[in-house]
């Protein structure tokens, strides 16, 4: 199937877009976070035992990536490492409730911005297109499994 313009570069301009009217409504509400901070803060939310590793994989990023991301979350005080219970040598990432307040600010912003990017979209047209998405995601042979996500 062809479209006017290549799916990836739609894809890309798009999350471009979403991505700069999110950051320019975290800035109007005196939020300094990144995409890549925000969807960090999102993930280690979501999962308990997590490690940079783990992180790293869920990604598809270069553990020295995450390592240094991290610590500027560690350096604003939103994450923190915590020692494993069981295994000593393995270091958990937790949000801190500085972390936890600021997650759920910017998931109230990141709502709104949703709502107005969807503004005309009829419930239909969203969960066909949540199908494509899903589709996409399948045939790129990357996608997670629930239990990752």
């Amino acid at each position: 199937m062809e479209t006017n313009k290549p799916l990836l570069y739609l894809l890309g301009q798009t999350m471009n877009l979403a991505k700069l009217k999110l950051l320019a409504r975290f800035k109007e509400n005196g939020l300094e976070l990144s995409m890549e901070q925000f969807i960090m803060l999102h993930f280690i939310n979501e999962k308990e035992d997590l490690t940079q590793q783990d992180m790293a994989d869920h990604f598809f990023k270069d553990k020295s990536l995450i390592m240094r991301q991290t610590n500027v979350l560690i350096e604003l005080r939103y994450v923190a490492r915590m020692q494993d219970k069981e295994d000593k040598r393995k270091k958990n990432l937790i949000l801190t409730k500085k972390g936890y307040d600021v997650l759920e600010f910017a998931k109230n912003i990141s709502n709104q911005v949703s709502h107005e990017l969807l503004n005309g979209v009829a419930p239909e047209e969203l969960l066909h297109f949540e199908n494509v998405i899903s589709k996409i995601q399948e045939n790129t042979g990357q996608k997670d499994h629930p239990s990752n996500c």
